[in-house]
């Protein structure tokens, strides 16, 4: 019986899993259809605009003393 329940549980650990990733994919795609419909090309930012970036290298820190820093640049 253990064994059938930890294998119950592991596959629906899998299934959550494959739900988050579609759930990503389907967000993407729904933004970059509205992002594409107002400008379908290469996005050039001008000098005063607003913009943040991204830092990705943070998601793959394990400590803990990473898990506070924040992920998004100040606006600039």
């Amino acid at each position: 019986d253990a064994s059938v329940h930890m294998a119950y549980v592991a596959q629906q650990e899998l299934d959550r899993y494959d739900a988050m990733v579609w759930h990503t994919v389907k967000r993407k795609a729904a933004f970059d259809k509205r992002v594409l419909a107002q400008s379908p090309r290469e996005v050039i930012f001008k000098e005063g605009q607003l913009v943040q970036f991204h830092y990705s290298g943070l998601h793959n820190m394990l400590e803990a003393r990473w898990k506070l820093l924040p992920k998004w640049s100040a606006p600039h």
